[in-house]
């Protein structure tokens, strides 16, 4: 009896081994690739941080495909998924996928497959090296952050988010999920310019990604930097390029003035309508279903999609080309300093930054800088709680692709100035003589017929510019919004830098402001003190 127990034992033991011993020989990746079809997929592999990445880490073929989990019970899971695994081998015998041709045919059915089994299982080949509760925060993007807090909340699984991340993306082809007709690749983007960019834009060349340094994303307001200390407005400045529009701006302290880092950016051709649209965007789900605001996303990695967009790189879920002329030696963004200070009847808004050198084409003459903001009447625009002025700007408009009417401008849709839904617009114009904009924007842009009492200055320091708007809270003409303590205002702003015109400018997210109500909770939003 102990013979044969013995016998069985041992005789299970080799079993066992024989079966472990061939099953971990057939994982490896070197076998898997002695299948000529195999080969598509591992050069696309090599190309991934999952393959080459700065901690020296790497997976092969059978670490996604016939990975089991670190459980001890699992191994029937892995001797399962070593059969699916031969599906492909049976594939290739039977010619269905032993051309690259054919291969490509197949591709989005065996993707669905894989993702559908990824599902199933939680994504259990992604946690075997990737875990919620491990991970860093601190060390993430504000958007990586955003989408696993959100998927943690959701219930979703690794690859509800990371479909198409070791291999050619594909799942945009999923019913439902067309590509966009602007979404080809960088290299078949329109060479020529619209009729209306002719004028502005120079022949494109090579361009300069972004080289100003960003500061670090933060959370809240910081204070004002020491060197600000002694930064009072004098009466009309007289430091090179000096403007003063509407009278004198009243000196104000802004050493004591909390300093909001936004980072402006290139947005190309990036409509509201691309921005929302779930194909095209990864992030609309966010923005439409939680009601997440865009910089909740992207205000720490603004500079990285300005750049980007600026280099005519594609962007988005879509792939989609937001820049076909990419103007030569312009940046991707530029980092702004933002404060703002109330007195109890005018409210003051200060801008500073160092301007990059961009080029040597002057699309407007007149004006080295414009500075433009718009602001809602405290919620009264659908949407900009999220986007800020972005509401404003749609793919139809003259200088878009899909313009049909050179003459369109800026809009809100469903505009109602009486019940308030429209953008308070003021603008600084640097050049000598050019005056302030008090305007807005309801169905289409008015630059002038506000009488709000606007003033600004702008003045260049050094290797900076400082613009600074004085304003009535009251408002007091048509376009107008009232700004109260009750409310929470929704803006945004755009630079138009280095002489420059039309769309070719530098814009932010989203943000917002109220009057002594602090918020500290919300990045994007600003509160602004009595002086």
């Amino acid at each position: 009896m102990a013979r044969m127990i013995i016998i069985g034992v041992l005789g299970g033991i080799v079993i066992w081994g024989g079966l472990n011993t061939g099953m971990e020989f057939t994982n490896r990746t070197e076998f898997c690739l002695s299948c000529h079809t195999m080969r598509t997929p591992y050069e696309e592999l090599k190309k991934t941080v999952h393959y080459s990445n700065r901690t020296g880490t790497s997976v092969g073929c059978a670490d996604c495909h016939v990975a089991s989990s670190k459980e001890p019970f699992d191994y029937a899971r892995k001797l399962t998924q070593k059969v699916f695994a031969s599906k492909d081998v049976i594939g290739q015998i039977l010619g269905t996928i032993d051309t690259p041709e054919k291969f490509e045919a197949y591709r989005l059915t065996m993707a669905k497959r894989v993702w559908a089994h990824m599902k199933e299982t939680d994504s259990k080949e992604c946690r075997n090296c990737h875990k919620f509760d491990k991970m860093d925060t601190t060390k993430q993007k504000d958007r990586s952050v955003v989408k696993h807090e959100g998927a943690r909340e959701d219930g979703k699984t690794c690859i509800d988010c990371h479909k198409g991340i070791a291999h050619k993306p594909v799942h945009h082809l999923l019913e439902g999920q067309t590509v966009a007709a602007a979404a080809v690749p960088a290299a078949e983007a329109p060479a020529t310019p619209k009729p209306d960019e002719k004028a502005q834009m120079p022949a494109a060349t090579p361009t300069a990604a972004a080289t100003a340094e960003a500061p670090k994303p933060v959370s809240k307001m910081e204070p004002a930097p020491a060197a600000a200390a002694s930064s009072k407005v004098e009466a009309a400045p007289k430091a090179e390029g000096g403007s003063a529009s509407g009278g004198t701006v009243k000196a104000m302290d802004w050493s004591k003035v909390p300093t909001l880092p936004v980072k402006v950016f290139y947005p190309g051709q990036a409509a509201l309508e691309w921005v929302m649209n779930k194909p095209d965007h990864s992030s609309a789900a966010d923005i439409i279903e939680k009601k997440r605001p865009c910089a909740k996303c992207h205000s720490g990695d603004a500079n990285e999609v300005g750049a980007a967009i600026v280099a005519g790189k594609p962007v988005g879920a879509s792939k989609t080309v937001m820049e076909p002329n990419p103007p030569p030696g312009k940046v991707g963004f530029i980092p702004v300093s933002v404060q703002a200070t109330h007195d109890g009847e005018k409210i003051y808004f200060r801008f500073e930054w160092v301007p990059p050198k961009n080029g040597d084409k002057k699309l407007d003459p007149k004006n080295e800088v414009k500075l433009t903001m718009m602001f809602d009447g405290g919620g009264t625009v659908d949407g900009s709680e999220l986007n800020g002025c972005w509401s404003t700007c749609h793919t139809d408009l003259r200088t878009m692709k899909d313009a049909k009417d050179d003459k369109k401008t800026k809009y809100i849709a469903g505009a109602d100035l009486a019940s308030g839904k429209f953008m308070d617009l003021i603008q600084f114009r640097s050049g000598k003589g050019q005056g302030v904009a008090d305007g807005w924007v309801d169905s289409e842009r008015h630059m002038t017929g506000g009488k709000s009492q606007l003033k600004a200055e702008g003045r260049k320091e050094g290797n900076k510019w400082v613009v600074i708007f004085e304003r009535a809270m009251a408002g007091g003409g048509k376009g107008d919004h009232s700004i109260t303590a009750d409310k929470v205002y929704n803006f945004g702003f755009a630079i138009h830098e280095d002489f420059t015109n039309a769309r070719f400018h530098y814009v932010s997210l989203g943000y917002q402001f109220g009057l002594d109500k602090p918020n500290p909770a919300v990045k994007n939003y600003i509160d602004v003190q009595k002086q």
